[in-house]
């Protein structure tokens, strides 16, 4: 008897579609905010994306009556993007900002909302970003980014953007980890850094209020300043 060798099977399109798909593609949000924090942690300030119970408190001072252009800074995987979008009036404009490209390319695959439009930008650029796209004024920024780790040349620059950005009365939310509110060694300079976010805030925006977020991790502090 003689043996027919199996012809080896081909794989579909959309299996050999899957096959080159690039690996970050593939994973979960978490995994993605996993994987490209373990990369840049000085940049994303945590290995795991922002909890529900810290992005209702990021978004509970905005007025979604009211505000139609906003901004995010440092959008991540998008945990605080998919409920502003959610929030936003049919007629909003959210641009949401990152330095991380995956990130900003998980976004555009993730949500197809006309409102939405994902940046892989710098925060130190917002003002000429925003005025390349008609935008001179937004209403309210959310910021994820971590401000603790940042040069202060940058931070400095970064707000003030933010500030000069906002409509007067504007609101920005911005937060800091728990753990940072202590400060950390900073082994390059042989001294440990201690970052007081509040106070940096308040010397800059009129009117600046803080909230524990517990339920988080790690447990954060929600700024929200007023211009």
């Amino acid at each position: 008897m003689t043996m027919v060798p199996l012809r080896k099977r081909m794989p579909s399109g959309r299996a050999r579609a899957a096959h080159r798909r690039a690996p970050s593609e593939s994973l979960s949000e978490y995994g993605l905010f996993f994987q490209q924090s373990l990369k840049s942690l000085r940049s994303t300030a945590s290995l795991f994306p922002s909890s529900r119970f810290l992005t209702a408190a990021l978004l509970e001072p905005v007025d979604f009556h009211s505000a139609r252009i906003l901004v995010e800074l440092g959008s991540g995987t998008g945990a605080v993007t998919r409920e502003i979008l959610r929030r936003l009036a049919p007629d909003g404009r959210l641009y949401a900002l990152d330095i991380n490209g995956s990130f900003i390319r998980h976004l555009r695959r993730s949500y197809r909302d006309p409102r939405l439009l994902p940046l892989r930008a710098n925060a130190e650029d917002l003002q000429a970003l925003l005025s390349r796209h008609g935008v001179r004024h937004v209403h309210a920024i959310i910021s994820s980014l971590g401000l603790t780790g940042m040069h202060p040349e940058q931070r400095t620059r970064i707000v003030g953007q933010a500030w000069a950005c906002l409509v007067p009365g504007g609101v920005m939310t911005q937060y800091q980890y728990v753990h940072a509110i202590a400060g950390y060694p900073q082994l390059s300079k042989l001294r440990f850094h201690r970052f007081r976010e509040g106070q940096f805030l308040r010397g800059l925006f009129r009117e600046v209020g803080a909230q524990p977020v517990f339920l988080n991790l790690p447990p954060a502090l929600v700024f929200t300043c007023r211009k």
